[in-house]
């Protein structure tokens, strides 16, 4: 099984697919990544270093093929498991035969304009669901006009980028010049302008091999959006599930083809649009959740046998009980000092934590205001019978932490 790249620190995940795939087709797992870390040799049973960039997914596509003719070992599946990973799957799931997007298609979940493109012209809208206007700017001159013809807000983010890194509000016109000038990294390929979506819930539809659910998320507020908790399954009315499920489908047949989505999604007064398609597994543990809320369910054997056989068994799964996932943050910027012990805190609280970890180390700069997922502290798992009991223990739980760690 080849497994194309993986997203900042998820190498975690990697062994979840490799015992899959050990278990139920006793196949070895092949890691391709742009660059080797010692992690990756303890995570795969063989590590490629290869370029994922997608200007040369076809001279990529031909040094895996002879690196895997040296090793003497033939593909059974593709699975792309980071955005930057997708072409280079989609182009050696098309050169073997097997199941996978087709490579004209994989861009979209790389380039957001290119899904926003798609998404402007399929003229195949399901009721109540709503195309998001958006222009690509490469200049400050360009940005500063758009926002002003959004009606001085919007919302703006690289064009190439996942984990809600470069994502910014942009409140009035006079904040252009500041947030532009914080974008310098990405002025060469150009951010994306949105229109700013207000009072709206975010969700993420979820897919693997024809099996769906629907993730509550939430993110900070202010200047930047980064993701801080996610809820397993997403507490709906019949009514708003069913609109958010539609979307989910018409976006993922928009780009057809693939085994794992992370679609998501804005939900408000009756209508949906689209955030952005991620045609790889959720992050954040999303499908870590939804192996403990529901009932006989393992996505990452799901997804491991869709990459061998093809085969998709549309379901809504079982529920019994509901997961969170959130982040822990610095209680103010500074040099981190000491961490609080998370398990002791939940026993003190008579909060069971299923699972929790520090990203940090003592000694890091660390701030209260994180731009993107990377400037959390860590993060919690938990789960409860109810719903309302799972967000009290989520938000009691983090305060506790967050009161007990020393920032200098």
């Amino acid at each position: 099984m080849i497994v194309v790249g993986y997203n900042n620190v998820r190498i975690y995940d990697i062994p979840k697919i490799r015992s899959a795939c050990q278990q139920l087709f006793g196949a070895k797992l092949l890691l391709v990544t742009p660059k080797i870390e010692e992690t990756d040799r303890h995570a795969a049973d063989e590590v490629l270093a290869c370029t994922l960039t997608y200007a040369s997914v076809d001279e990529a596509t031909q040094w895996v093929c002879r690196e895997l003719e040296y090793l003497k070992l033939e593909p059974i599946g593709i699975l792309p498991f980071s955005d930057s990973g997708v072409p280079l799957g989609a182009n050696l799931a098309k050169h073997f035969g097997l199941p996978g997007i087709d490579p004209d298609d994989a861009l979209a979940g790389l380039d957001k304009r290119v899904f926003r493109d798609l998404d402007a012209n399929s003229g195949a809208y399901i009721p109540g669901y709503k195309p998001v206007r958006c222009v690509h700017v490469r200049s400050k001159e360009h940005f500063q006009s758009v926002v002003a013809e959004l009606g001085g807000r919007a919302f703006v983010k690289p064009a190439s980028e996942g984990n809600s890194r470069g994502c910014h509000v942009v409140p009035s016109l006079d904040q252009c010049d500041a947030i532009w000038s914080g974008l310098s990294c990405y002025h060469t390929a150009g951010v994306i302008v949105e229109e700013l979506i207000e009072n709206a819930q975010e969700y993420s539809w979820d897919y693997v091999a024809g099996c769906t659910w629907i993730t509550e998320k939430q993110t900070t507020t202010g200047a930047f959006r980064a993701e801080i908790q996610q809820i397993v399954p997403a507490p709906l009315t019949e009514d708003i599930r069913l609109q958010i499920d539609a979307a989910g489908h018409h976006m993922r047949r928009l780009v057809p083809g693939g085994g794992a989505y992370h679609n998501e999604i804005f939900s408000r007064s009756g209508f949906t649009a689209a955030v952005e398609t991620n045609m790889r597994p959720a992050g954040l543990h999303i499908w870590d959740l939804a192996r403990l809320s529901f009932k006989d369910l393992n996505p990452w054997e799901m997804w491991v046998r869709w990459a061998v056989t093809g085969v998709v068994h549309p379901v809504s799964p079982v529920a019994q009980c509901y997961s969170g996932i959130r982040l822990i943050k610095a209680p103010k910027s500074g040099i981190l000092t000491a961490l609080a012990d998370i398990e002791h805190i939940g026993a003190e609280l008579g909060i069971e934590v299923r699972d929790c970890r520090y990203s940090k180390q003592l000694g890091n700069y660390v701030t209260d205001s994180p731009q993107d997922n990377s400037g959390f502290l860590g993060e919690i798992i938990i789960c409860a019978a109810e719903y309302e009991d799972l967000r009290a223990r989520l938000l009691e739980l983090t305060a506790e932490i967050e009161s007990r760690i020393c920032i200098s």
